[in-house]
């Protein structure tokens, strides 16, 4: 599956909402004798010093997440799936969700942190049915429906709500 490509702005200030866990979140930045923070949700951000585009400094934040939570939970999934995987890598993919080399390596895009859990572990099942068939057959489908009844929920929710992915 491939993310739409986003038609919002790139600057992100106070006030911005951006997509965290399947929720829209607005962006707060709050400003003390210690410095500045980004909070949203459950998370804070310390800033380095004031800057008026919150962007790059929230979306290193969720790499850091996506890097820390989504080898982990590939690889929970992997393991009551029987699928051996090889290595895990969060990259910054702009053409798709995840992808599977014959190797077994799996890469996942950092932005799945911003999708519901479901779709985020869709994506994963999706990339680790790669393992039993290299290919989109109506065999490897199975596979998928077998091991993640909701797919084509996910799938739904990806193509009416990707676009909100930054």
């Amino acid at each position: 599956a491939k993310p739409p490509r986003s038609r919002h702005a790139s600057e992100w200030k106070h006030g911005t909402e951006i997509l965290f866990r399947g929720e829209q979140v607005a962006l707060q930045l709050e400003t003390h004798a210690r410095g500045c923070a980004v909070k949203f949700a459950d998370q804070c951000v310390l800033l380095q010093q004031t800057a008026t585009n919150l962007r790059p400094a929230v979306e290193r934040h969720l790499w850091q997440l996506a890097a820390t939570e989504l080898p982990l939970r590939l690889l929970e999934l992997a393991e009551s799936l029987h699928v051996i995987v090889q290595r895990v890598t969060v990259r910054n993919q702009r053409s798709r969700w995840g992808s599977c080399s014959r190797a077994g390596t799996v890469s996942l895009n950092w932005r799945l942190v911003q999708t519901p859990d479901f779709v985020r572990d869709y994506i994963c099942v999706h990339e680790l049915m790669h393992r039993r068939e290299m290919n989109h057959s109506a065999r490897y489908w199975r596979h998928v429906a077998d091991a993640f009844p909701r797919w084509e929920e996910a799938e739904r929710w990806l193509k009416a709500n990707g676009g909100l992915l930054r």
